[in-house]
Protein backbone atom coordinates (compact mmCIF):
# COMPACT_ATOMS: atom_id res chain seq x y z
CA UNK A 1 0.00 0.00 0.00
CA UNK A 2 1.27 3.10 -0.94
CA UNK A 3 1.57 6.34 0.37
CA UNK A 4 0.93 10.19 -0.99
CA UNK A 5 3.45 12.20 -0.11
CA UNK A 6 3.80 15.68 -0.49
CA UNK A 7 6.74 17.40 -2.18
CA UNK A 8 7.65 20.47 0.91
CA UNK A 9 9.57 22.32 -1.53
CA UNK A 10 6.39 22.69 -3.99
CA UNK A 11 3.94 23.08 -1.23
CA UNK A 12 5.95 26.09 0.36
CA UNK A 13 6.32 27.75 -3.30
CA UNK A 14 2.36 27.45 -3.50
CA UNK A 15 2.18 28.97 -0.39
CA UNK A 16 4.77 31.43 -1.13
CA UNK A 17 2.97 32.84 -4.43
CA UNK A 18 -0.74 32.75 -2.45
CA UNK A 19 0.80 34.88 0.16
CA UNK A 20 2.26 37.28 -2.65
CA UNK A 21 -1.02 37.76 -4.10
CA UNK A 22 -2.79 37.55 -0.92
CA UNK A 23 -0.57 40.88 0.12
CA UNK A 24 -0.72 42.62 -3.51
CA UNK A 25 -4.74 42.20 -3.01
CA UNK A 26 -4.88 43.20 0.29
CA UNK A 27 -2.96 46.78 -0.88
CA UNK A 28 -4.55 47.22 -3.82
CA UNK A 29 -8.31 46.78 -2.35
CA UNK A 30 -7.18 49.10 0.73
CA UNK A 31 -6.16 51.91 -1.53
CA UNK A 32 -9.04 51.62 -3.61
CA UNK A 33 -11.15 51.98 -0.26
CA UNK A 34 -9.02 55.04 0.56
CA UNK A 35 -10.25 56.56 -2.22
CA UNK A 36 -13.85 57.11 -0.10
CA UNK A 37 -14.03 61.14 0.55
CA UNK A 38 -13.39 61.81 4.23
CA UNK A 39 -17.27 60.78 5.88
CA UNK A 40 -16.19 62.86 9.72
CA UNK A 41 -16.73 66.41 8.35
CA UNK A 42 -19.47 69.09 7.79
CA UNK A 43 -19.37 68.66 4.36
CA UNK A 44 -19.21 64.29 4.55
CA UNK A 45 -22.82 64.38 3.56
CA UNK A 46 -22.34 66.22 0.13
CA UNK A 47 -19.23 64.49 -0.85
CA UNK A 48 -20.20 60.85 -0.16
CA UNK A 49 -23.08 61.37 -2.39
CA UNK A 50 -21.13 62.94 -5.61
CA UNK A 51 -18.89 60.21 -4.61
CA UNK A 52 -21.24 57.43 -4.84
CA UNK A 53 -23.31 59.20 -8.01
CA UNK A 54 -20.23 58.17 -10.02
CA UNK A 55 -20.93 55.25 -11.59
CA UNK A 56 -16.94 54.44 -12.16
CA UNK A 57 -16.67 55.01 -8.48
CA UNK A 58 -19.74 51.97 -7.59
CA UNK A 59 -17.82 49.97 -9.51
CA UNK A 60 -14.61 50.36 -7.64
CA UNK A 61 -16.40 49.98 -4.49
CA UNK A 62 -17.00 46.16 -6.21
CA UNK A 63 -13.93 45.64 -7.02
CA UNK A 64 -12.21 46.67 -3.97
CA UNK A 65 -14.71 44.04 -1.65
CA UNK A 66 -13.98 41.59 -4.06
CA UNK A 67 -9.77 41.49 -3.53
CA UNK A 68 -10.18 42.19 -0.03
CA UNK A 69 -12.29 38.81 -0.10
CA UNK A 70 -9.61 37.37 -2.34
CA UNK A 71 -6.77 38.83 -0.40
CA UNK A 72 -8.57 36.86 3.20
CA UNK A 73 -8.83 33.09 1.09
CA UNK A 74 -5.09 33.29 -0.35
CA UNK A 75 -4.02 34.54 3.34
CA UNK A 76 -5.75 31.35 4.39
CA UNK A 77 -3.38 29.22 2.20
CA UNK A 78 -0.14 31.51 3.33
CA UNK A 79 -1.22 30.98 7.22
CA UNK A 80 -1.23 27.12 6.76
CA UNK A 81 2.17 26.87 5.30
CA UNK A 82 3.57 29.14 8.68
CA UNK A 83 2.26 27.52 10.59
CA UNK A 84 3.16 24.13 9.41
CA UNK A 85 6.98 25.86 9.67
CA UNK A 86 5.92 26.85 13.51
CA UNK A 87 4.66 23.16 14.26
CA UNK A 88 7.74 21.26 13.04
CA UNK A 89 9.81 23.11 14.88
CA UNK A 90 7.95 22.76 18.16
CA UNK A 91 7.95 19.23 17.44
CA UNK A 92 11.78 19.02 16.80
CA UNK A 93 11.89 20.97 19.86
CA UNK A 94 9.47 18.67 21.94
CA UNK A 95 7.51 21.40 23.09
CA UNK A 96 3.58 21.96 22.42
CA UNK A 97 2.66 23.26 20.11
CA UNK A 98 0.74 25.92 21.80
CA UNK A 99 1.94 28.94 19.81
CA UNK A 100 0.61 27.58 16.58
CA UNK A 101 -2.54 27.28 17.70
CA UNK A 102 -2.50 30.51 18.81
CA UNK A 103 -1.17 31.96 15.28
CA UNK A 104 -3.81 30.03 13.92
CA UNK A 105 -6.98 32.11 16.47
CA UNK A 106 -5.12 35.23 15.17
CA UNK A 107 -4.82 34.58 11.61
CA UNK A 108 -7.98 33.19 11.25
CA UNK A 109 -9.82 36.46 13.44
CA UNK A 110 -7.75 38.69 10.78
CA UNK A 111 -9.26 36.77 8.04
CA UNK A 112 -13.04 37.09 8.62
CA UNK A 113 -12.36 40.57 9.80
CA UNK A 114 -10.53 41.89 6.72
CA UNK A 115 -13.52 40.33 4.38
CA UNK A 116 -15.70 42.18 6.80
CA UNK A 117 -14.05 45.29 6.47
CA UNK A 118 -13.65 45.48 2.81
CA UNK A 119 -17.57 44.05 1.99
CA UNK A 120 -18.94 46.90 4.58
CA UNK A 121 -16.43 49.57 3.51
CA UNK A 122 -17.62 49.17 -0.18
CA UNK A 123 -21.18 48.10 0.68
CA UNK A 124 -23.24 51.63 -0.07
CA UNK A 125 -21.31 51.52 -3.86
CA UNK A 126 -22.09 47.89 -4.49
CA UNK A 127 -25.70 48.43 -3.50
CA UNK A 128 -26.08 51.35 -5.57
CA UNK A 129 -24.23 49.97 -8.54
CA UNK A 130 -26.55 46.69 -8.63
CA UNK A 131 -30.11 47.88 -7.21
CA UNK A 132 -31.85 50.25 -9.38
CA UNK A 133 -34.34 51.42 -6.87
CA UNK A 134 -31.69 52.82 -4.56
CA UNK A 135 -31.56 56.62 -4.36
CA UNK A 136 -27.47 58.11 -3.94
CA UNK A 137 -28.94 61.55 -2.05
CA UNK A 138 -27.79 62.97 1.50
CA UNK A 139 -30.65 61.27 2.93
CA UNK A 140 -29.42 58.08 2.22
CA UNK A 141 -25.28 59.44 2.15
CA UNK A 142 -25.78 58.94 5.92
CA UNK A 143 -25.63 55.49 5.56
CA UNK A 144 -22.75 55.27 3.96
CA UNK A 145 -21.29 57.23 7.19
CA UNK A 146 -22.46 53.91 8.98
CA UNK A 147 -21.35 51.50 7.15
CA UNK A 148 -17.71 53.09 6.73
CA UNK A 149 -17.59 53.52 10.28
CA UNK A 150 -18.13 49.36 10.65
CA UNK A 151 -15.27 49.04 8.12
CA UNK A 152 -12.74 50.75 10.31
CA UNK A 153 -14.05 49.02 13.40
CA UNK A 154 -13.88 45.88 11.59
CA UNK A 155 -10.33 46.80 9.96
CA UNK A 156 -9.86 47.41 13.92
CA UNK A 157 -10.74 44.13 14.43
CA UNK A 158 -8.13 42.54 12.30
CA UNK A 159 -5.61 44.12 13.10
CA UNK A 160 -5.36 42.30 16.80
CA UNK A 161 -5.71 39.60 14.67
CA UNK A 162 -3.06 40.16 13.11
CA UNK A 163 -1.28 41.21 16.63
CA UNK A 164 -1.80 37.67 18.50
CA UNK A 165 -0.65 35.87 15.08
CA UNK A 166 2.36 37.89 14.97
CA UNK A 167 3.63 38.17 18.87
CA UNK A 168 2.89 34.34 18.55
CA UNK A 169 5.69 33.56 15.94
CA UNK A 170 7.62 36.52 17.34
CA UNK A 171 8.10 34.04 20.25
CA UNK A 172 8.28 31.18 18.39
CA UNK A 173 11.40 31.96 17.22
CA UNK A 174 12.60 32.92 19.99
CA UNK A 175 11.95 29.86 21.64
CA UNK A 176 12.17 27.33 18.54
CA UNK A 177 13.78 29.07 15.78
CA UNK A 178 11.26 28.58 13.10
CA UNK A 179 12.18 31.02 11.13
CA UNK A 180 14.79 33.72 10.51
CA UNK A 181 15.38 35.79 13.62
CA UNK A 182 14.67 39.05 11.52
CA UNK A 183 11.20 37.90 10.79
CA UNK A 184 10.55 37.74 14.51
CA UNK A 185 11.52 41.18 15.11
CA UNK A 186 9.80 42.40 12.45
CA UNK A 187 6.71 40.90 13.61
CA UNK A 188 7.29 41.98 17.08
CA UNK A 189 7.38 45.64 16.22
CA UNK A 190 4.34 45.38 13.64
CA UNK A 191 2.79 43.13 16.48
CA UNK A 192 3.05 46.56 19.21
CA UNK A 193 1.95 49.04 16.10
CA UNK A 194 -1.26 46.77 15.53
CA UNK A 195 -2.38 47.50 19.02
CA UNK A 196 -2.75 51.26 18.06
CA UNK A 197 -6.32 50.65 16.93
CA UNK A 198 -7.72 53.40 15.92
CA UNK A 199 -4.68 55.52 15.38
CA UNK A 200 -3.13 52.99 13.25
CA UNK A 201 -5.52 50.46 11.36
CA UNK A 202 -5.61 52.89 8.35
CA UNK A 203 -1.81 52.00 8.10
CA UNK A 204 -1.40 48.80 9.71
CA UNK A 205 -2.70 46.90 7.06
CA UNK A 206 -0.05 48.37 4.25
CA UNK A 207 2.53 47.61 6.69
CA UNK A 208 1.41 44.03 7.49
CA UNK A 209 1.24 43.23 3.30
CA UNK A 210 4.90 43.87 3.44
CA UNK A 211 5.73 41.74 6.58
CA UNK A 212 3.96 39.18 4.47
CA UNK A 213 6.34 39.53 1.71
CA UNK A 214 9.36 39.20 4.31
CA UNK A 215 7.38 36.18 5.47
CA UNK A 216 7.45 34.73 1.96
CA UNK A 217 10.63 35.16 1.26
CA UNK A 218 11.80 33.36 4.56
CA UNK A 219 9.90 30.63 4.36
CA UNK A 220 12.30 29.49 0.89
CA UNK A 221 14.73 30.45 2.68
CA UNK A 222 14.25 28.14 5.24
CA UNK A 223 13.02 25.75 2.93
CA UNK A 224 15.83 25.68 0.87
CA UNK A 225 18.10 25.16 4.07
CA UNK A 226 16.32 22.25 5.26
CA UNK A 227 16.80 20.42 1.70
CA UNK A 228 20.37 21.30 1.70
CA UNK A 229 20.69 19.66 4.98
CA UNK A 230 21.58 15.90 4.62
CA UNK A 231 19.37 13.21 5.73
CA UNK A 232 19.81 10.36 8.54
CA UNK A 233 22.04 7.35 7.50
CA UNK A 234 20.96 4.43 6.49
Amino acid sequence: MTSLRVDPHRSTMSAVVAGVLSAGLLVTGQLLLWRTPEYDGANAVPQLTRFYLNHGNQNLAEVSALMHLGSALLFAWFLVALIRTVRGAERRAGRVGNLSTLMLLGGTVFMVFIMLAGTTGNLFGITADNADGFPVEPRTAVIAILLLDMSYAAAIAAMVGVSILLFALWRAVQTVHALPAWLGWFAFVLAVLCLAGPFGAWVTPLIFALWMLAACVALLMTTEAASEQPGPAA
